[in-house]
């Protein structure tokens, strides 16, 4: 179960200046943010995979339909990444599992995640792609695309490597008229990598890369111990996407506009510091655009409420800064701040019911389970 260099964390110098429209530190208002509304958690079902591969960490919809002649059988399921094999060393499992969020029936997407799964991401035309740790000492670390039912691309074509994956953690795809990219991010290095110019089956040769940040907080070597940029999420509201940066309780935004993307350093930074506690899984509530933000360090959903610039009675612009709106704790275990023992959240999705209400999904390693908070 990766948990984090915890009191290194506390005493990391690598914390970056704030540029205009980040939020210090603020107190929470109680009453304005949509989680507080929410007062129910259940079990949806185990993560635990048929090899007994273990830890749930990445989380994502599985939202391509297919087509009438070939429908996707896992269109509407939850898929998640096991980080762990079933004798719980990190960054040794293998597996995706499928789980239908409205009966809580499970089935195996894939056991051809190698090696250790972090976040996963599904492309508008039907392939699941996942960032690969590459073990617990990541030697085989890759990105990873797999068919719409799971299967592997032929000819070596699903395993993307390059010497700019470092620890690949976090992953979103992002639209572009010009070309559409998956970024990635690597906790080893502190880097954003975009991927672009794919195009199936050969994916491992026809994949390009493009540094677009550089220079974030970033500590520990392993699967064990690896802490720095993880959570992404795209907004197509501000086309911005959003990193959360466990190192330094951070969360950044940055832009993909095509192959001609500058490098844009430790991007914007949006918010930092408290309640923000080694912030891991990233979501957009879908009602109010907040940020919904998992901790690690003490096992609460975090919602930030991104700047807003508002026109003021004497039509003067006046920006008001990121602050955080509600917390709401998903896992009571405490947490051990130096061995990171109960540390118990890292996938963090949420959507609307049928009924309009915000319902949010989340993954618990200390339980392996898929959780829902409603």
């Amino acid at each position: 179960m990766h948990k984090g260099i915890l009191a290194l964390l506390a005493s990391t110098s690598m914390l970056m200046a704030a540029p205009v429209l980040a939020a210090s530190p603020a107190q929470v208002n109680p009453t304005t943010g949509d989680i507080n509304h929410l007062h129910h958690i259940r079990v949806v079902a185990s993560t635990v995979a048929p090899n007994g591969d273990q830890n749930p960490y990445g989380l994502t919809f599985d939202s391509f339909k297919g087509s009438s002649s070939a429908p996707n059988p896992y269109y509407g399921d939850l898929l998640v990444s096991d980080f762990s094999n079933a004798q719980g060393v990190n960054g040794e499992g293998s597996s995706i599992v499928a789980i239908n969020p409205t009966t809580g029936k499970t089935a195996l997407f894939s056991h051809c995640a190698h090696y250790g799964p972090v976040a996963l991401a599904v492309s508008p035309k039907g392939p699941l792609w996942i960032a690969d740790f590459g073990g617990l000492y990541p030697t085989q670390q890759n990105d990873a695309v797999l068919k719409p039912n799971g299967q592997k691309f032929p000819n070596g074509g699903s395993f993307i490597t390059n010497p700019d994956l470092d620890g690949p953690w976090g992953q979103v795809f992002v639209p572009n008229k010009t070309a559409s990219a998956f970024l990635v991010t690597n906790v080893l290095n502190g880097t954003i990598e975009a991927m672009y110019g794919f195009a199936p089956p050969n994916f491992n040769t026809d994949t390009l890369f493009l540094t677009i940040g550089q220079g974030l907080a970033h500590t520990g070597t392993n699967a064990n111990n690896a802490v720095g940029p993880q959570g992404m999420v795209y907004d197509p509201a501000t086309g911005e996407v959003y990193v959360t940066d466990g190192a330094d309780n951070s969360i950044r935004a940055f832009k993909w506009e095509g192959p001609n993307t500058p490098d844009q350093g430790q991007g914007q930074l949006i918010y930092q510091g408290g309640p923000l506690r080694q912030p891991a899984g990233i979501t957009l509530d879908p009602i109010n655009g907040d940020l919904l933000v998992v901790n690690q360090q003490n096992n609460n959903l975090v919602e930030i409420r991104l700047p807003k610039t508002i026109e003021t009675k004497n039509h003067k612009e006046i920006t008001i800064k990121a602050h955080p709106v509600a917390v709401k704790r998903l896992d009571k275990t405490a947490v051990n701040p130096q061995t990171g023992a109960g540390s118990a959240l890292f996938g963090v999705y949420a959507t609307k019911s049928a009924s309009g209400h915000l319902v949010v999904y989340f993954t618990d390693d200390n339980t392996n389970t898929l959780d829902m908070l409603y």
